[in-house]
């Protein structure tokens, strides 16, 4: 296959032209773009245009791949154009050159729907009414849930019979969210899917700022062009027009007016099936609102963004919902109802047009000639599989039949999924990560290798080869690990034991049978090369390279709560309430533990502020060689090896989740399990009801005021580090990872590392 860079999609591209006729000529123009290549995204270009002039001429004539770049720099899309690009990440989309540039000049909407496996027919009905209309001013953007999904539909687009019957669906990227094809995985990935749409629409925005976003149900049926909703004069000054719902029934924003129980439900809520938002900084503030306290709203986008403004935000308009003659007055003529928000924190305004059901109608059955009316057809089904969607498209006429319909192409026997895959790649942010490492590690010890020399000398495997090797191995100290209880501290001890040379390769510190008992997978995991490499005692006393894990004082302490003595006072058996949580919050051997730990004392000491000082915690960490956050996992990987006191040590894919290089899969199958995850219902339950209800995030940060002062100082000077580091984040761009990671740098404000650790030392 052949990419191009500049010329089409600078990053990397596939180059489809002609579909009807791919002559000879146009195979010469494809072999003269094949140096510029970078598979990492792919677009497929195809236009079905009606030309006035004879279409043999024009083949025969020689191509001049310059008159086309300067053609496409224009982004034009015509109604007859469809032109795809396949992003194997997120980040991958969001650091796009050419969608970048596009947006910048162009103002579009970014039509955002999400598909899985089980809905691709569905999609395919939704696609049918798409191309029905005129998308020139629009981006539709297809996020899979599923790398099965991202791979069925990616072959669907890639293949030429299919992108015959794609003509006026125009701009489309498909973006792989990548949660693995194990339907495990999947599944546990579709309980955060709608944490991850609010991620997604704050990025989409604060990227794009030209960009605005509608959110589509890929069983949300545009039966007309929706855009004369979100452009009719009444909504033209709302930052958010929305079709309407009944959930969450606590957080109304509205009450319908006639209290029918047929054709009419009271409450009034925006429904996430269908909705428009207004690009602004004000909407960009919401975004952000919404995506931090999700978590306490069961990590349900709709039901926070409705609480967020119902119970958080002022109103403006002064409407009484339970009253009707105030309700009667913000009731358009055509049933519209539009309220205006304001911030009590950020100042910022927010005004909502919900679209009445006439328009976004979800009873396709009960309202007559309510559906032949409606601009978008969202049918309620009790069942929310693919099959009822389709007998509900049946039922009330939405389905298109013929040659030219998309319903049935994405499970066309004849799909190619292998050849779709081969014009791209995907990788984790762990397999790319290692790889920019061992990149980075081969380039530095080439260079410190002298002329002459073998540079298989300027390595080591670990620490332990590195110390027999120079002056012997004189001491069985090696490597200090600091394990902060619930802050990664097992992963770290995989890390530790790689770096100093234990073996087996790949697994914690622990002594078998662990605590809790079957924690620990086998007897010879000890390492004494590692200093703490059990346990969560510091010892400081040695002049041996420390490394160690932070975490989030918040998040730490209630994963804390639910483990087992003596992390937490609840004795086994025993309920994690509300109740205990805030004693075991207010006890001082629980509290800052992240500054104790850092002034040497055991985790769980008593808290003694005169002993355990926030100056004397600031400068330990400056003094360590390394430590990772565990909120910026792919930075704290890379940024390992690029620690002087591991700059000659070979990379171990250990240290970025990755199996041993020697691992079985019984190996693979017993580090995992070593591994220490809180995911048990009791704990979720608890973080979305007790815990998000009474502010426990207050309540942890009041009573831990040193570790928060601490962690925020480690977060500066995280970024400092990272950025510190010649060249290090210019290629983790490139290789588009860690970019949010990046991002939350950039927002921290982390200056110079060298005066933010000297004015630690002198304020001691």
């Amino acid at each position: 296959m052949s990419f191009i860079s500049v010329l089409l999609l600078a990053a990397g591209s596939i180059f489809y032209y002609g579909v009807k006729n791919e002559t000879q000529r146009h195979r010469r123009l494809l072999s003269s773009l094949t140096k510029f290549t970078d598979p990492r995204s792919i677009v497929l270009r195809s236009e079905f245009e009606t030309i006035n002039v004879d279409e043999e001429q024009i083949l025969d004539q020689e191509p001049n791949p310059m008159a086309m770049v300067s053609n496409k720099l224009q982004f034009s899309s015509s109604p007859n154009t469809f032109f795809f690009s396949a992003f194997p990440s997120v980040d991958d989309m969001f650091v796009d050159p050419r969608l970048q540039e596009m947006l910048a000049y162009h103002p579009k909407d970014m039509v955002v729907v999400f598909v899985d496996t089980t809905y691709l027919e569905t999609f395919g009905v939704w696609l049918d009414h798409y191309k029905q209309h005129d998308n020139s001013g629009r981006i539709l953007s297809i996020f899979a849930v599923s790398e099965m999904a991202y791979d069925e539909v990616g072959a669907a687009f890639s293949a030429p019979k299919i992108q015959a019957k794609l003509a006026n669906i125009g701009e489309t990227l498909l973006i792989n969210l990548n949660p693995g094809k194990d339907i495990r995985n999947a599944s546990h990935f579709l309980q955060k899917l709608w944490v991850t749409r609010l991620r997604i629409m704050r990025r989409i925005m604060s990227t794009f700022s030209n960009c605005n976003v509608l959110y589509t149900d890929a069983d949300a049926i545009w039966i007309k062009d929706p855009v004369q909703l979100f452009n009719d004069p009444q909504h033209l000054s709302s930052n958010i027009v929305a079709s309407r719902g009944t959930f969450p029934p606590q957080c109304a924003l509205a009450k319908e007016l006639h209290n029918d129980p047929i054709n009419h439900l009271d409450t009034v809520t925006i429904c996430f099936g269908f909705t428009y938002f207004r690009n602004s900084p004000d909407v960009q503030q919401l975004a952000q609102n919404l995506e931090n306290v999700v978590g306490k709203y069961d990590d349900d986008d709709q039901e926070a963004i409705n609480c967020v403004l119902n119970l958080q935000y002022g109103s403006s308009d002064g409407v009484d919902i339970h009253n009707p003659s105030s309700m009667a007055a913000f009731t358009q003529e055509d049933k519209s109802v539009i309220r205006s928000f304001f911030g009590k924190v950020i100042a910022h305004n927010i005004k909502v047009s919900l679209l009445p059901y006439e328009q976004v109608t979800r009873r396709c059955d009960r309202d007559e000639g309510m559906l032949e009316n409606a601009v978008v057809a969202h049918c309620y089904t009790r069942q929310k599989e693919g099959g009822s969607k389709i007998d509900a498209f049946k039922k009330f006429g939405l389905v298109f039949e013929g040659e030219d319909s998309l319903r049935h192409v994405f499970n066309d026997p004849d799909l190619d999924i292998a050849k779709f895959l081969a014009l791209g790649t995907s990788v984790s942010w762990e397999e790319a990560a290692y790889s920019l490492s061992l990149d980075r590690f081969w380039r530095h010890i080439e260079a410190v290798t002298p002329g002459g020399a073998s540079v298989e000398n300027s390595y080591y495997p670990d620490l332990k080869s590195q110390y027999q090797s120079a002056i012997g191995l004189r001491s069985t100290r090696l490597l200090n690990s600091i394990r902060i209880p619930k802050a990664g501290s097992s992963a770290l001890s995989v890390t530790a034991r790689a770096l100093a040379g234990c073996h087996p390769d790949g697994f914690p510190c622990c002594k078998y049978p662990g605590d809790p008992k079957g924690s620990c997978p086998r007897k010879d995991l000890m390492c004494p090369l590692v200093t703490g490499c059990t346990d969560h005692r510091p010892d400081y006393r040695g002049d041996e390279a420390v490394i160690t894990t932070l975490r989030d004082p918040v998040a730490r302490s209630v994963s804390a709560f639910f483990y087992h003595y003596p992390h937490t006072s609840v004795k086994h058996g025993e309920p994690h309430t509300w109740e205990k949580f805030v004693e075991n919050i207010q006890t001082p051997r629980y509290r800052n533990i992240l500054t104790k730990m850092l002034n040497g004392a055991y985790a769980y000491d008593g808290f003694d502020e005169q002993k355990h000082t926030v100056p004397r915690a600031k400068a330990r960490l400056c003094s360590i060689a390394w430590f990772g956050l565990s909120e910026m996992p792919v930075s704290s990987s890379v940024m390992l090896y690029e620690t002087p006191e591991f700059r000659r040590l070979l990379p171990n894919p250990v240290a970025f989740g990755l199996p041993a290089s020697s691992a079985t899969a019984e190996d693979v199958a017993e580090e995992a399990g070593a591994l220490r995850v809180n995911s048990d219902s009791e704990y979720k339950e608890f973080l979305a009801t007790s815990f998000a209800n009474n502010d426990g995030a207050s309540i942890v940060m009041n009573h831990n005021l040193h570790d928060v002062e601490v962690f925020q100082f480690a977060e500066k000077l995280f970024c400092g580090r990272l950025f510190f580091i010649p060249g290090l984040v210019e290629e983790m761009k490139q290789k588009r990872i860690g970019l949010e990671e990046i991002e939350r740098c950039a927002s921290i404000g982390f200056g110079n590392i060298e005066q933010l650790c000297y004015s630690t030392e002198n304020n001691m």
